[in-house]
């Protein structure tokens, strides 16, 4: 593993902490692929990543991340992770995932997202 491995693997585990620095890892350029079929699914470009998905996904009372599982290859990340979160009176408890792909300045450029309850996770944010 190289020490750039070692760094964006850093990087990605980070993403999930809600700490400032979040935003330093993340491009203002960003694409992110949101899945499923409810009000946040599409895709986000720039701003719209920092400013309409979150509005889209408010309010939520709980959305917590557990990361199990870390792996990159070149540019891009895979995180495997636990999600538990709560919004208007739903829950929603699953894994999934996200790839992360990043750029020669070690900021995350794309990003795509999966759960095993798409359904799940559409009907929570539906309500």
């Amino acid at each position: 593993m190289t020490e750039r491995d070692k760094k964006l693997m850093k990087l990605a585990r980070m993403v999930y902490t809600g700490e400032a620095r979040e935003k330093e890892i993340i491009s203002p350029n960003i694409v992110w692929h949101v899945p499923g079929h409810n009000p946040v699914s599409g895709e986000y470009r720039g701003r719209d990543y920092f400013e309409v998905m979150p509005a889209r996904m408010a309010p939520l009372d709980r959305w917590e991340f557990e990361i199990k599982n870390v792996m990159v290859n070149g540019d891009y990340v895979v995180t495997h992770l636990h999600l538990v979160g709560e919004r208007k009176g739903k829950t929603v408890d699953t894994n999934g995932g996200h790839i992360l792909r990043f750029d020669s300045n070690d900021q995350i450029v794309e990003g795509w997202g999966f759960t095993e309850k798409q359904d799940a996770l559409d009907e929570f944010f539906a309500a």
